[in-house]
């Protein structure tokens, strides 16, 4: 059985090169996501109304109904976790109906060449973060997942048998 180190996909120089560019990604996203999430409630420049009428009566109603306030509330948290490295595998599939929404908004919504460049980015990021982290979510895709156990919450509570 040939070690991991020996194999071309797995030679130090390219795992670092990808470590690299996935923590580039991350605390760039992670700043972008936090910077957003404050903005909201600190009021740093004006809330774009969004630049087409589907996109100012849907950022209109989110901000009406108070919805707006809790996605805001999800990026800050979720670029503050990002920019801590810290909960990175749960702050990604906290964000990714965020980025699904504001891609959706962005690229359908808007439809102008900005909002799909910046679309794209955001949901672009989101993914390529996640795929740093896949090994994390492997155990999730399981098509067997076998009966339901309290081995995970034994382990969360550190309880020993």
């Amino acid at each position: 059985m040939a070690s991991q180190a020996t194999t071309p996909s797995a030679t130090p120089g390219r795992d670092r090169a990808f470590m690299v560019a996935i923590y580039a990604v991350q605390f760039f996203f992670g700043g972008w996501f936090f910077y957003n999430g404050l903005n909201y409630f600190f009021g740093f420049f004006p809330q774009p109304p969004g630049s087409s009428p589907i996109a100012q009566e849907l950022i209109g109603a989110l901000i009406h109904s108070g919805l707006f306030g809790v996605v805001k509330g999800i990026e800050g948290v979720v670029g503050l976790a990002f920019l801590a490295n810290r909960f990175v595998p749960l702050a990604v599939v906290a964000s990714l109906p965020v980025s699904v929404c504001i891609a959706h908004l962005n690229i359908i919504g808007d439809g102008d060449t900005f909002g799909i460049i910046a679309g794209v980015v955001v949901l672009g990021f989101n993914c390529i973060v996640a795929l740093g982290h896949v090994d994390k979510f492997l155990p999730m895709l399981v098509f067997d997942q076998g009966d339901p156990s309290p081995a995970g919450l034994r382990a969360l509570f550190g309880i020993r048998r």
